[in-house]
């Protein structure tokens, strides 16, 4: 195990505040959205409405974490007063020379026929293969002090080249953090030491696969969504089955608990539109909706499952669960997105996509209203909801009231390279960019340099634990004090 001060700069801690609590008053944010992986804090301390007139500091900054394209789009996870999380990293070793076979978009692929170009994209993924020699890669796992931000301990170990770096977010239970990396090697750490318990490489040829789906743990079952669904011994490791590689084949989709009338169940988003049940005993799959749903999560709110799909056609869909099958209630199609999973709040669905965001009731699947967000190209992130509010982060933060009645943004945050989180007026007011001139070349120059550049890491999803906000910037893990 290497420290994460070894590999970079020392880590910063900005203390602006300092907390005081009892040990263990964390409300735990374990996984990826949360301890029932469907967005919501339960237990939440008042948050704050509006942001302070010069802005909100952040409680602390941690030392530089690889990001995005390098080092994956994995999300913060919150569990016994720390912060987990996992990254992937690639660093040059050796000079590259032309490519022989680039990508091609398009345009560019006019005139070829399928077996060409299906041709032409082994050859490339070949090339592909090769160049990665050129790059060392590692994987990190971080954890750090949810109070101060300090580093408690850093997992380095060696790791593989990825088409796509590796994005799940680490499931912390029972003492011990679980991730997915790269190559298809299932690890398990223990949470206090950060010292490797096991590790179990899945079986099935590996050739540069992207899979971001984070896992699920029901204490005894380690549930992996892989290329296709394995089921692994939580203890050691061993795993106890596989699932069918085309029938569980998925991606992103990561997979749900449900606690049906006599048992638990594993729900997920597999190939061809379906949402399938399965028992996370033997991973017999028990029964399958076609829902449309593709690299979203789906969401169970008590006996109620909600997908969401890629298009309109798909929308949102939502479903009464039952052991025997589940039967579609009411499907929205007005809103779409390639992987962002709604959150529900006091019997209303909020879910964003194309832009906008929608709140749409539980019961009828009736839209109370949608509206736009003040973003461009806003995909992948999920939003997630405490104390009655929505938050969506994607480069910039958006908090809502979470009503029915209508879109009420509470405010809409942006960040400097500070971390400094504030509304745009805020830092044009510090960058001294006056009414005559704010919409000049100049201004907006300086605006993009000191404020546009920087934000939360497009494509993932922040914690929040006890009012605190743990987001992942390009750069480093950020947290936020929203305590009213």
């Amino acid at each position: 195990m290497q420290s994460i001060l070894k590999l970079s700069t020392p880590v910063l801690v900005l203390a602006v505040a300092v907390l005081s609590r009892p040990s263990g008053a964390f409300s735990d944010w374990n996984q990826w959205r949360g301890s029932q992986r469907d967005g919501v804090a339960r237990q939440s301390p008042d948050l704050i409405t509006s942001l302070p007139d010069d802005g909100l500091e952040p409680l602390w900054v941690s030392g530089p974490v690889p990001s995005g394209g390098d080092g994956g789009w994995g999300s913060p996870v919150v569990a016994d007063g720390k912060v987990y999380l996992f990254a992937h990293s690639k660093e040059k070793v050796r000079e590259l020379g032309e490519r022989e076979f680039p990508w091609l978009p398009p345009d560019k692929r006019v005139g070829m026929s399928d077996e060409e170009y299906e041709e032409y994209e082994k050859k490339r993924r070949d090339e592909d293969e090769e160049r990665a020699k050129a790059f060392a890669y590692r994987e990190f796992v971080y954890c750090l002090d949810a109070e101060t931000g300090e580093e408690v301990w850093t997992n380095r170990s060696e790791s593989v080249y990825t088409r796509f770096p590796q994005s799940g977010s680490p499931t912390v239970l029972g003492g011990k953090v679980y991730i997915l990396g790269a190559g298809r090697l299932v690890r398990c750490f223990d949470a206090e030491t950060g010292d490797e318990t096991w590790s179990s490489r899945l079986p099935g040829e590996f050739r540069d696969e992207y899979m971001q789906s984070s896992i699920v743990v029901d204490g005894k079952h380690v549930i992996v969504m892989a290329d296709h669904l394995f089921g692994l011994e939580a203890e050691s490791g061993d795993i106890l089955w596989e699932g069918d590689a085309e029938a569980t084949h998925g991606t992103h989709s990561s997979p749900v608990l449900w606690t049906g009338e006599t048992k638990n169940y594993v729900i997920v988003n597999v190939r061809g539109g379906r949402t399938a049940c399965f028992d996370p005993v033997d991973g017999s799959e028990k029964w399958s909706v076609k829902s449309g749903a593709g690299h979203s999560t789906p969401v169970v709110v008590g006996d109620r499952l909600i997908t969401y799909g890629n298009n309109r056609a798909a929308g949102v869909r939502c479903y009464a669960l039952s052991d025997d099958g589940a039967e579609e209630l009411w499907k929205y199609r007005g809103i779409q997105d390639k992987g962002s999973s709604p959150v529900v709040v006091d019997g209303y669905v909020y879910v964003q996509g194309e832009t906008r965001i929608a709140c749409v009731d539980l019961e009828t699947g009736e839209a109370a209203w949608s509206d736009y967000l003040d973003l461009s190209q806003a995909q992948y992130s999920s939003p997630i909801a405490a104390d009655g509010k929505v938050y969506y982060a994607y480069g910039t933060l958006t908090c809502l009231r979470a009503s029915p009645e209508e879109f009420d943004p509470l405010y809409v945050a942006s960040f400097d390279e500070s971390h400094l989180m504030a509304g745009e007026e805020t830092f044009r007011r510090i960058l001294k960019i006056d009414a005559e001139a704010e919409n000049s070349a100049e201004a907006e120059e300086l605006m993009q340099k000191h404020v546009g550049r920087h934000g939360t890491l497009r494509c993932t999803s922040p914690a929040i634990s006890d009012g605190l906000l743990v987001v992942r910037m390009k750069d480093s893990i950020v947290c936020y004090d929203l305590r009213g």
